[in-house]
C-alpha cells in the first residue's frame, strides 16, 4: 500500500470532534484491511503528526494515550474510498441497480468504476474478494426479466420522486389492446423477484391499483401533483397483504399434512401464523396454523404436489380434492 493512499485511509478514520481515536485502534483497522502489510503504530503516529500539519486534526492526552480527532466544527470529505465503501457500492451496483432511478445510477457511475477500481487494485485486501464469495439466488424457478417499452421506466421514477402524476397507456393481462389512463397517482414501486410493480391511485379516487411496469407501452410526467389516499403508506399497503392476494380478506386455520423430508425447513422457517408442528412416525409432518388465505397460499401448498394433504378447512380441501382429479383426467 502506497504512502499517500495509506494516509488518506488514516484521515478517513479521525472522527469528527466529540469522539477520539488512538493509534493502536487506527493499526488496528488498517490491518483489518489488508493481511498482507503490517502498520507499525510508529508509522502511523509519523502519517498523523504530517497530517496535522495540513489538515485541521488535533490529538489530546488522555492518561498516557494520545486520542485523535477533527478540530471542532472542522471536517473534511475525502475523495479517496476506503474497501468497506468500495464493497458496498460495488454490492449496491450489481444487486440494487432495477431498484435504483436512472438519474441516480448516471450519477453513481463514477463511484460504482472507483469501486471496482480499488478493490481490483489491491488483491491482498481480504475483502477484495468478497463480491466472488456472495450470491443471491432465488427459491422459485428463475424466470428471464421482463423487456420495459423506450422510456416508461425513466417516466414513472421521475414522476415518483417528484410527487408529480402520470398519463399512462396499459395493457392488462389477457388483454390484447393497451387502455389508456390519464391520471395516475404514483404511490411506489414494488419488488417483486424480476417484477417491478407500480401502486397508484386513479385520478381521486382512494383504492391504490397495481400495474406491472412492462405492460405500460407508454408514460409521461404530467405537471399536476400527487394525491395520495387519506393515510396511505406503501410499508402499510405490502404489510396488509395485498401481494399475497388476499381472497375473502380473512384468516384461515389451516390443517395441511406434509411428507417430513418435503417440509423438514419448516421447523427452520416457520410458517407465519404456525400453532403447531409435529413430526409423526409415519414419515409425516402435521401443520396447524391460522393464516391469511389467500392465493399466494394456495400456490405454496400447489409446489409441494402429491406431498402435501390438505386436511381443512373444508372448502380448501375441496378446492385440491377437485384440483387432483383435473390432474388425473389431464394425465390418464
Amino acid at each position: 500500500m502506497d504512502t499517500l493512499y495509506r494516509r488518506w485511509l488514516i484521515l478517513g478514520m479521525v472522527p469528527r470532534h466529540g469522539s477520539s481515536i488512538t493509534v493502536a485502534r487506527i493499526v488496528e483497522l488498517l490491518g483489518e484491511l489488508t493481511n498482507l502489510e503490517a502498520f507499525s503504530p510508529r508509522t502511523v503516529q509519523r502519517d498523523l503528526v504530517e497530517l496535522s500539519g495540513r489538515f485541521p486534526i488535533v490529538s489530546e492526552l488522555s492518561g498516557r494515550t494520545l486520542q485523535w480527532s477533527w478540530m471542532e466544527g472542522k471536517q473534511v470529505t475525502l475523495p479517496a474510498m476506503d474497501p468497506h465503501t468500495a464493497l458496498t457500492f460495488q454490492l449496491a451496483s450489481s444487486y440494487l441497480g432495477a431498484m435504483l432511478p436512472k438519474s441516480s445510477l448516471r450519477y453513481l457511475q463514477p463511484y460504482f468504476r472507483n469501486a471496482a477500481e480499488v478493490l481490483e487494485s489491491h488483491p491482498e485486501f481480504p475483502l477484495s474478494g468478497w463480491p466472488e464469495q456472495v450470491r443471491v439466488v432465488p427459491r422459485s424457478l428463475r424466470m428471464e426479466p421482463p423487456s420495459f417499452s423506450d422510456g416508461v421506466p425513466e417516466a414513472v421514477y421521475g414522476a415518483l420522486l417528484r410527487g408529480r402524476r402520470i398519463s399512462a397507456s396499459y395493457r392488462p393481462r389477457g388483454e390484447r389492446r393497451a387502455r389508456s389512463y390519464p391520471e395516475l397517482n404514483p404511490l411506489g414501486l414494488v419488488f417483486v423477484e424480476s417484477l417491478i410493480y407500480l401502486v397508484a391511485s386513479i385520478k381521486e379516487y382512494p383504492n391504490p391499483v397495481q400495474f406491472l411496469l412492462h405492460r405500460m407501452e407508454s408514460a409521461a410526467e404530467l405537471e399536476k401533483p400527487v394525491t395520495a389516499p387519506e393515510g396511505f403508506t406503501l410499508k402499510g399497503y405490502v404489510e396488509s397483504g395485498e401481494f399475497s392476494y388476499p381472497i375473502g380478506g380473512s384468516k384461515i386455520r389451516l390443517k395441511a399434512r406434509f411428507d417430513r423430508d418435503a417440509a423438514a425447513y419448516l421447523h427452520e422457517t416457520p410458517l407465519p401464523g404456525t400453532l403447531t408442528l409435529a413430526d409423526h412416525d409415519d414419515g409425516t409432518l402435521l401443520l396447524e396454523a391460522e393464516i391469511e388465505d389467500s392465493h399466494q397460499l394456495r400456490w405454496w401448498l400447489k409446489g409441494f404436489g402429491a406431498q402435501v394433504e390438505v386436511l381443512e378447512p373444508q372448502r380448501l380441501r375441496r378446492e385440491f380434492r377437485e384440483m387432483a382429479g383435473r390432474l388425473k383426467s389431464l394425465y390418464q
